[in-house]
């Protein structure tokens, strides 16, 4: 190979371990997540549709940000500086409960602030029947603008109608909840009709943002939920008029809710059960559990009668004679095995079989209690005996052949 071919060889491996790296960084690289199919201006996604932008500039520029994914009923009442002042609900996918909407009107008098961007008031969801499912979709919006069923806003603007969503427009921001100087703000609609609400930001020449006293707080009602999408801010002054609304209220503290945007909180069995026992039902059942322990401890109840100890298995004879011949084998006592096997014939041959029998008196009384016909036996018996009381060692041969005498006496005396 001629250098310069050896040249175009490294040259085209490098281009292509080059080429190899930047599909793999690619393709490691964070994708935007996309709601394509609802379009949902949540703070999970970071496509143009999503709120993932306003989330971050505010957990930059504000004391608190967070996501809220628990129904609003248990939303903790504004009542000191920790707790969130402002609650943004843009573009709700849910109807709101009841018991939400009478906690929500709550935590509004008690001082906090709803900025609510909705195109439908945000409709209620009725008490159902028993027998009474639940709809599919929540009632539209008529050609006027007009809620066709009850809304939260209604309560508080009747009067209140949207024109029809078009495109994209930028226009001059004015009103008092905007500082002085140029700012621009993008909207798709506004409010047609405002009726005597105060209108506090206008784009152009129409009004797309409302306020509303509640007791001690207030609700924003923004026209256009897109105002918070990402693709709005990024062509606007959209922030920085949303960050100044969070920012003027009580502790600057904000919580997006994202519950109406189907994203609930997941919760363990942990805190479903905390959460029970904090209900009536919880304490009634507390309160009998500790009954039930008062009476247990009062009284000494025991659950169950008194279990009687296991007993131990027993040993088969075999393995009683396997265990005695190991603890004679590993001590070498032939002398006192054979002795305590000739005991053994002799308690089976005689009638006093309680006596002991030991020393040199021992291999007379065996020659006393083998008759005639047992005599060879008992002599050889009789011989193996005398040879390891003399202190000689008996092979294993002699020891199995001591064995099968004493044996053959033994089955004499049974017969």
């Amino acid at each position: 190979m001629t250098p310069q071919q050896h040249n175009r060889l490294t040259a085209a491996l490098a281009t292509g371990l080059f080429v190899v790296l930047a599909a793999l960084l690619a393709s490691f690289s964070s994708r935007p997540a996309s709601d394509a199919l609802q379009q949902r201006p949540s703070t999970f996604f970071t496509d143009p549709s999503g709120a993932r932008a306003l989330l971050l500039v505010m957990q930059k520029l504000l004391p608190s940000a967070g996501t809220w994914r628990r129904p609003l009923n248990l939303l903790p009442l504004p009542e000191n500086r920790e707790r969130a002042a402002t609650l943004i609900v843009a573009g709700p996918g849910k109807a709101l409960a009841a018991g939400e909407a009478e906690h929500l009107e709550r935590w509004l008098d008690a001082g906090g602030q709803l900025i609510l961007l909705t195109a439908d008031g945000w409709p209620l969801r009725r008490a159902r029947g028993a027998d009474e499912k639940e709809p599919d979709e929540d009632p539209p919006a008529d050609d006027g603008g007009a809620i066709a069923s009850a809304t939260f806003l209604a309560r508080y603007a009747p009067g209140l109608r949207w024109s029809k969503a078009g495109q994209f427009r930028n226009a001059p921001g004015s009103g008092a909840s905007l500082p002085a100087g140029d700012f621009t703000l993008r909207r798709r609609r506004s409010f047609a009709a405002t009726g005597n609400a105060e209108v506090i930001a206008a784009a152009g020449s129409a009004p797309v943002a409302i306020a509303l006293p509640v007791g001690r707080g207030r609700i924003v009602a923004v026209a256009d939920p897109a105002m918070v999408s990402n693709g709005a801010l990024r062509r606007s002054d959209n922030a920085v008029w949303l960050v100044r609304l969070a920012a003027g209220w009580g502790s600057g503290a904000v919580l997006f809710d994202e519950y109406h945007h189907g994203f609930g909180e997941k919760r363990g069995a942990g805190a479903l059960a905390r959460a029970f026992l904090k209900t009536p039902w919880g304490w009634t059942i507390l309160q009998l559990a500790g009954a039930g322990l008062l009476y247990i401890f009062a009284y000494r109840r025991r659950f169950g009668r008194i279990a009687e100890p296991p007993l131990p298995a027993r040993a088969s004879p075999l393995e009683l004679v396997q265990a005695r011949g190991g603890f004679f084998a590993a001590a070498e006592a032939q002398a006192l095995a054979a002795e305590l096997i000739v005991q053994e014939v002799c308690r089976n041959r005689l009638k006093n079989r309680r006596k002991n029998f030991d020393g040199a008196d021992l291999r007379a009384t065996l020659a006393l209690c083998a008759p005639s016909s047992e005599s060879r036996a008992a002599a050889r018996l009789g011989a193996l005996l005398a040879k390891t009381q003399n202190g000689e060692r008996l092979s294993d041969g002699e020891f199995i052949e001591l064995g099968a005498a004493a044996g053959e006496l033994v089955k004499g005396s049974a017969s």
